[in-house]
């Protein structure tokens, strides 16, 4: 049986109209094509659908019987494809993506907003992990692309860099850090130091950086989250090390912030993805604004997460 989507068309139009002339006008067809489309489908389901005289065409009752499923059918088909050029148009969907705490927290917000003044149908779903969860999270498929600060060593992964961040030295007005003339790790390393976790991203960076110096950073704090190692320097505990991305400095006016212009205390946070994956129109769509308008890191609203 060799049925198309044509012939069923042509058959609703023309049960709808009671004419073949009628029917053609409204499929934008001949009505010698809507004539054939009839003939043919009659033959592929072996049933007779229409009874003609010379003054009137009338459905037979197996006609009669086709109509609603038929109807019905075309109607879930043009629902299936609206949805799909939705879809493709970026008129609807879903985002799903997996980022570092301090990156969902600072970063990400105002990119979502801007998006969506341009795609207001599409959400968003955010899960936000330290760097090796959102890269299992991606190789995984429960989030479409991630961002990270880890660059991939996987074959079957590819990141594309989209800002660079910088460690900072984070402690309270009148400490005596304010004074140092640079910032690096043997200026770390005379003061009580507030680190993250170890695990986190920033902890990672702090650990690698000392020793790369033939040092190991000894914390007298550890935090679990960013707002706490911020709590920590409010109490007067020592210098927090976090990203530019994880605190807001202005909460504070007696928090003080340094950059650490060292090369080993910066990260690139780069968009993650697997290879020869397709990415949702909206994904993609959001992807490429990210990496189309990549910059420095901003210092935004402070973070509860680890880094």
């Amino acid at each position: 049986m060799n049925v198309t989507l044509a012939q069923m068309r042509a058959f609703i139009a023309v049960s709808r109209y009671g004419s073949f002339t009628l029917a053609a006008e409204a499929l934008h067809r001949t009505q010698p094509a809507v004539t054939m489309q009839i003939k043919q489908l009659e033959d592929a389901l072996a049933l007779k659908l229409f009874d003609r005289t010379t003054r009137r065409l009338r459905l037979t009752t197996s006609g009669h019987e086709l109509v609603a499923p038929l109807s019905a059918m075309l109607q879930q088909l043009d629902t299936v494809v609206g949805t799909a050029q939705d879809l493709r148009d970026v008129r609807t969907g879903i985002v799903r993506v997996g980022c570092l705490p301090s990156v969902a927290s600072s970063y990400l917000p105002q990119k979502i907003a801007n998006f969506r003044k341009l795609y207001p149908g599409v959400t968003f779903a955010l899960q936000d992990a330290l760097g090796s969860r959102v890269i299992a999270l991606v190789k995984s498929g429960d989030v479409e692309f991630g961002i990270t600060d880890i660059m991939p060593g996987d074959n079957d992964l590819e990141g594309v860099p989209l800002l660079k961040e910088q460690m900072c030295a984070v402690y309270s007005k009148g400490h005596p850090i304010h004074e140092a003339p640079t910032i690096d790790v043997e200026e770390l390393a005379r003061h009580d130091l507030i680190l993250m976790a170890p695990g986190s991203n920033a902890r990672r960076i702090v650990d690698l950086a000392f020793a790369s110096e033939g040092r190991v950073a000894v914390p007298a704090c550890e935090a679990s989250y960013m707002s706490t190692a911020v709590g920590l320097v409010q109490a007067g505990l020592g210098v927090a090390l976090l990203p530019t991305s994880g605190f807001n400095s202005r909460s504070d006016p007696a928090l003080m912030v340094r950059p650490i212009m060292k090369p080993e205390f910066r990260r690139m946070i780069a968009v993650v993805r697997l290879k020869h994956k397709t990415l949702s129109p909206a994904a993609e769509a959001f992807s490429k604004m990210l990496v189309d308008t990549q910059q420095e890191a901003p210092s935004s609203h402070a973070s509860d997460g680890p880094g």
